[in-house]
């Protein structure tokens, strides 16, 4: 609905209305009158747009605290705001550029510098678009960002001179440039603030054992971190030193228990068709930690992230682990940590019960929850492709509290739709109260599970009445 509104009134007020006077001296035709009108008009809402999206993109927003919406809610909206964006800029041109040819004044026009700028600028916003395609974002992260970075400078530095050259500052366009360049560079200088408030700390990468050199295991010592997103920044790991990159917190090591963990809430679970990692999995549950598990980095001041080496900087931490042979001792900086999922707690607190769905890698940022869980019904249903994971984080399973039944599967996929009717069961009158649901996993596994709560619910009309929380970690 929020889209539909931004939508609807970037359309209309752009087409109404406009007061025409004839005849008058400006302009010889009605038709000139509107092309250049337009083309200004869209122009002006362009560059509204424009500080909009800025603020919206920004980690720090007051309106991430005023709304209590998600990060993920906002950057959805920045995109958008985006796209009309770049559409009033094209309009600007196009609209501009037959006017001026309808006058036969182009080459006139197309040779004095503030003309020269607006082109700098059209091009750079256009550009955006494919370079920050979903598809770029998630296989060339460091590239969207860079460029990403680069054409929303230069499209800046474009429209002020487009205007300086233009109007000096006879009009206050160039406003626009000051606020969006203002809420940019204020937000760099918070970040900058909040690393140098956290100082220089030691990270300790190590490559995780039978996970087919998927995961690395980070510890960040001199700092305790209870939840949320930590943007961290590796400066020697390569030459885009300044770049920071999320990562959910997911446990600090001094509050788990040292020395192997003898029971664990409930067996995992497996598929009708087990794999060979499937059968091993009630093993693994209760075998000692691995050598590079939770009791090595066990102390207290610590904190420690779970990721995917895929691309980018996780790639280049797994190949940095490689070299030096299983760990590797990194000078790391940290943004942090932000809550960019908004007051989960209090989003929950009306719910009788909890159903937590997480996927591999997931599960980071489903334990700060899951610690906190201690006054309701709660199930963890976590599901991982290898069984190197399950085991590195055995321990701290174990010390979750004793309310909370989980459920695991290594190599398959729970039946969310036999889950879903079941925990779904019953109603407010009865006394089930509501569902709380707090997925974390790959895109298509909490598209799947949002899928599947309509579906059930619109079959069973008495069913309970739920609160879905997406804790989505691809932007």
């Amino acid at each position: 609905m929020y889209i539909f509104l931004i939508s609807f009134l970037n359309l209309i007020l752009l087409l109404t209305p406009y007061v025409y006077h004839r005849p008058q001296a400006s302009f010889l035709t009605r038709g000139a009158q509107t092309l250049s009108i337009v083309g200004n008009r869209a122009g002006s809402m362009a560059m509204g747009n424009v500080a909009v999206l800025f603020l919206f993109a920004a980690r720090n927003s007051p309106l991430l605290y005023i709304t209590d919406w998600s990060y993920g809610t906002y950057l959805l909206l920045h995109r958008w705001l985006g796209y009309w964006a770049i559409i009033q800029t094209i309009i600007h041109s196009f609209m501009l550029m037959a006017y001026y040819m309808s006058k036969d004044m182009y080459k006139a026009e197309f040779a004095r510098n503030y003309w020269s700028w607006g082109i700098v600028a059209t091009v750079c916003v256009c550009a955006m678009l494919p370079f920050s395609h979903l598809w770029v974002r998630q296989k060339f992260y460091e590239f969207f960002l860079l460029t990403h970075i680069a054409l929303s400078l230069l499209f800046l530095i474009g429209y002020y001179y487009h205007i300086w050259f233009l109007y000096t500052y006879n009009w206050g366009y160039e406003i626009w440039m000051f606020i969006a360049g203002a809420i940019w560079g204020l937000d760099r200088v918070i970040r900058v603030i909040r690393m140098a408030l956290q100082g220089s700390r030691t990270a300790i990468v190590a490559a995780m054992k039978d996970v087919d050199g998927d995961y690395i295991r980070i510890d960040i010592q001199g700092t305790e971190l209870k939840g949320g997103v930590a943007y961290l920044c590796f400066p020697t790991l390569g030459w885009h030193f300044w770049e920071t990159h999320p990562f959910s917190v997911a446990f600090n090591p001094g509050s788990i228990p040292e020395g192997p963990s003898t029971e664990t809430h409930a067996p995992a679970t497996t598929s009708e068709e087990p794999t060979p990692d499937q059968e091993k999995s009630e093993s693994t549950l209760n075998a000692p930690p691995a050598a590079n598990s939770t009791s090595t980095f066990a102390s207290h001041n610590t904190t420690t992230f779970i990721a995917r080496a895929r691309t980018g900087v996780t790639k280049q931490l797994l190949a940095r682990v490689t070299k030096e042979n299983g760990s590797a001792r990194i000078r790391v900086l940290i943004d942090g940590p932000y809550h960019h999922s908004g007051q989960v707690s209090s989003q929950l607190s009306p719910c009788s019960s909890i159903l937590y769905i997480a996927g591999g890698v997931g599960i980071t940022a489903c334990l700060p929850y899951l610690k906190k869980n201690r006054d309701k019904s709660a199930k963890l249903l976590w599901s991982n492709r290898k069984s190197g994971l399950l085991t590195e984080l055995q321990p701290v399973l174990a010390a979750l509290p004793s309310n909370l039944l989980v459920e695991t599967s290594i190599g398959g996929r729970f039946d969310l739709d036999a889950v879903l009717s079941k925990e779904l069961a019953g109603s407010v009158k009865t006394g089930n109260g509501i569902l709380g649901v707090v997925v974390c996993g790959p895109p298509g596994m909490a598209d799947d599970v949002r899928r599947k709560l309509s579906q059930v619910s619109t079959r069973n009309v008495m069913s309970r009445p739920y609160v879905l929380l997406d804790e989505a970690f691809s932007w």
